[in-house]
């Protein structure tokens, strides 16, 4: 969505997980516990950032933990939404820029104040394709002066954490996972002629700054995107997109099929369909919409760092279908998306999914049921020898 957006006037299977029951949220595909924080890279370890979104290991397992990281104040660069400022490699402005951060709904880490009137922070660089400074998605230390910093308070009835690594929303309302969403985050193709880092979606701790939903329109392709709510400059977290038929309705196919996976241009994507629990999109943007407490929702997008894993299912987990002619498997027993006729759908297990006659079903776009084993063993493969989202890394700079 990046392409266009200057131009705009303007799941799930039940996993049991410690901490939590089954039978109160979908989780989809979830993150193994860890000890891996977002400031994985940081040569800097501070011991007495308490409920900081840079210390607290990415990971569902202690709710207690990630509730109060969500709710913490944060610091920001206090200049305009839609624009950025440089981080520099020592407090000089004269110094080698090291990356860029957005105004007002970036968070930036603080490490030290100096009595000379600069601050050194570190963060994941936001460069976008036009930025003074290409670092993509990279995890940097720099300075900027304290002057520019202001720390601001953040909504306390809703969090939202972005894992690329499940690509999944995990929404937490009033202290407690509420639901999960499918999502698609930004794809970063190293194999495409024209390459292009800066759609890798930049990791860190935001703010969901515009709360007035809008739609982005790419005239060239037809592609619409509902509900958009800014977090990032030009980056939004949006419906999945869509295409207008010729009777009017919507059209989500192309897109849809692909949540789960990376395949934005920068921005969020979340599924339209309501999932098993009546969530979607809309709902989400109801909810920020329509908050009691308006200080802005913090929005966090975990990095898929190396070593970190997703959860496969036991072979016992139950999933269901219909044997009267189902196509699909489903993470519930009466999913919205089935008719009620054929309610409740019959059980089978985790384990038999490979074996005939489930063999040949797909997982539902509504209740999103876990993938398949192999597909889960393939991402898990892919975390022991890589960090996906690190494209500076690969980049070559051409």
């Amino acid at each position: 969505m990046r392409r266009f957006i200057a131009a705009l006037l303007l799941t799930v299977v039940l996993i049991p997980s410690a901490g939590f029951a089954a039978d109160d949220f979908l989780l989809g595909v979830a993150p193994e516990p860890s000890e891996i924080t977002p400031a994985y890279r940081s040569e800097f370890h501070p011991d007495d950032h308490e409920n900081c979104y840079w210390c607290t290991p990415m990971s569902l397992e202690d709710e207690a933990a990630v509730w109060g990281m969500l709710t913490a104040p944060i610091t920001v660069v206090d200049i305009d939404m839609n624009k950025q400022t440089v981080l520099y490699s020592q407090p000089d402005e004269s110094s080698e820029p090291v990356g860029m951060v957005t105004g007002q709904s970036q968070a930036l880490h603080v490490l030290t104040q100096f009595d000379d009137g600069w601050s050194l922070v570190e963060t994941y660089s936001t460069s976008f394709h036009d930025s003074k400074v290409k670092n993509f998605n990279g995890f940097v230390s720099g300075y900027i002066q304290t002057k520019k910093l202001k720390t601001v308070q953040v909504n306390r009835n809703y969090g939202i954490i972005i894992d690329k690594l499940t690509q999944r929303l995990y929404l937490f309302k009033d202290g407690h996972l509420e639901t999960s969403l499918a999502v698609s985050t930004g794809k970063y193709n190293p194999a495409a002629k024209k390459q292009q880092p800066y759609n890798e979606t930049r990791s860190g701790e935001f703010l969901v700054i515009y709360t007035k939903t809008g739609q982005l329109t790419d005239a060239d392709s037809g592609m619409i995107c509902r509900l958009a709510l800014k977090f990032n400059a030009a980056d939004y977290i949006h419906e999945v997109p869509c295409r207008i038929n010729a009777d009017g309705t919507r059209n989500y196919r192309g897109f849809e099929g692909v949540l789960g996976s990376r395949a934005s241009h920068g921005c969020i994507r979340v599924q339209q369909r309501k999932n098993a629990n009546g969530y979607n999109m809309d709902a989400v943007a109801k909810l920020i919409k329509n908050r009691t407490d308006k200080n802005c929702v913090k929005l966090v997008i975990w990095e898929d760092y190396q070593g970190r894993q997703v959860v496969i299912p036991d072979d016992d987990t139950p999933l269901y279908y219909n044997p009267n002619g189902g196509s699909m498997y489903h993470s519930v027993a009466n999913c919205p998306a089935v008719r009620k006729k054929f309610l409740p759908l019959t059980a089978f297990t985790y384990g038999e999914l490979d074996e005939a006659p489930y063999s040949k079903l797909t997982a539902c776009p509504d209740c999103q049921p876990s993938p398949r084993r192999d597909v889960l063993e393939a991402i898990n493969a892919e975390h022991l020898e890589a960090s996906p989202g690190e494209v500076m890394s690969v980049w070559s700079g051409k």
